[in-house]
């Protein structure tokens, strides 16, 4: 019996110095989450509005760490949230996106929104078309231009256009109350829309046409201001374009595209390659500089740029077509799987 009283008595001293006093925690409160996206973006001059967003992501950060501590899925216009109370740095972006991604999300001063670069086989073939095709500017010795486009396409990334991504990003505070209290956020995209026209001559012959800009940005940090999380890794952008006429009935090849933005670093140049594939089954190219028209205020305001300067599509030899331009039957580029991330 001693024995036994002997050992109890040895365990409850064991077990004693790792016995503290601990505040009491508090369990966790409902917010009513409010989010506002505006979806008006501005194209051409004019305001296009935008179809709302399936889902939101909302995250909550740590403000003195900026670790990642919880998040949730909501509607697009919110809803409820139970978390403790605390100070938080908030993050919520639309879920839906098909080429923008997410990465880098358990910190909240690096958590970035980017695309995929295109596969190194279809940079291959564009830098091959643009090497090996005609030229097809008015303008007089274009070739510095042309092989500055090369040696810029070959030495950067070349990446898909993204999605627009609606973000809201802001510090709050959930108190220790009773019953639901309310936090709003606002959102808007961090990506613009643009659209780049080229006067054309013998648009009949063209079958497809697709566009290289360089001066890119890769990505951007959406826990920061738009103009504060573009990042300055230069890129080109690819994105398709299509046969038009502007307000005066010219022909023109015409392309709308997304941007995260202009690298904002000064040296960087804006060089916009157009590759066109012929019904006849020839590759012509065009080239040109528009770094200035890029940053012209006019242009900027109506985010459109309109080039005087004529592509010159020739017309094919007898036989090597059955058609016009623009024919769905022509397959001018392969199609191309995007792996994204869930």
């Amino acid at each position: 019996m001693r024995r036994r009283l002997f050992i109890l008595i040895l365990a409850l001293l064991a077990v004693l110095p790792g016995c503290q006093r601990r505040e009491l925690e508090y369990g966790n409160v409902i917010v009513d989450l409010s989010l506002r996206i505006n979806l008006n973006i501005r194209v051409n001059g004019r305001i296009q509005n935008m179809p709302e967003p399936e889902m939101m992501r909302v995250m909550f950060f740590d403000p003195n760490t900026y670790e990642f501590v919880t998040e949730t899925y909501l509607p697009a216009r919110g809803g409820r949230v139970s978390i403790a109370p605390g100070k938080y740095k908030f993050i919520g972006y639309n879920f839906d996106t098909e080429s923008t991604q997410i990465r880098n999300d358990k910190n909240y001063s690096t958590i970035e929104a980017y695309t995929n670069e295109v596969s190194s086989a279809l940079k291959s073939n564009m830098l091959n078309a643009l090497r090996y095709g005609k030229l097809a500017s008015t303008k007089a010795d274009p070739e510095d231009v042309w092989e500055l486009a090369i040696k810029k396409v070959q030495e950067s990334a070349v990446i898909y256009e993204p999605d627009h991504l609606f973000v809201s990003h802001q510090d709050i505070e959930v108190k220790n109350i009773s019953g639901t209290q309310t936090i709003e956020a606002d959102a808007e995209t961090v990506v613009e829309t643009w659209q780049i026209s080229v006067r054309i001559t013998g648009e009949q012959y063209m079958a497809s046409a697709r566009a290289l800009l360089t001066g890119q940005i890769a990505s951007n940090l959406i826990g920061f201001p738009k103009e504060e999380g573009k990042t300055n890794t230069d890129v080109t952008l690819m994105f398709d374009m299509n046969a038009g006429f502007d307000s005066d009935t010219n022909d023109i090849v015409v392309g709308q595209f997304n941007t995260f933005g202009k690298n904002p670093r000064e040296e960087s140049r804006l060089l916009l390659t157009i590759i066109l594939k012929t019904v006849g089954g020839d590759t012509v190219s065009w080239t040109q500089d528009i770094t200035d028209e890029f940053m012209k205020e006019e242009n900027i305001e109506d985010q459109t740029i309109e080039i005087i300067d004529t592509i010159v599509v020739p017309e094919p030899e007898p036989g090597t077509t059955s058609g016009g331009g623009f024919q769905p039957g022509v397959d001018d580029w392969e199609e191309e799987n995007i792996p994204i991330n869930i």
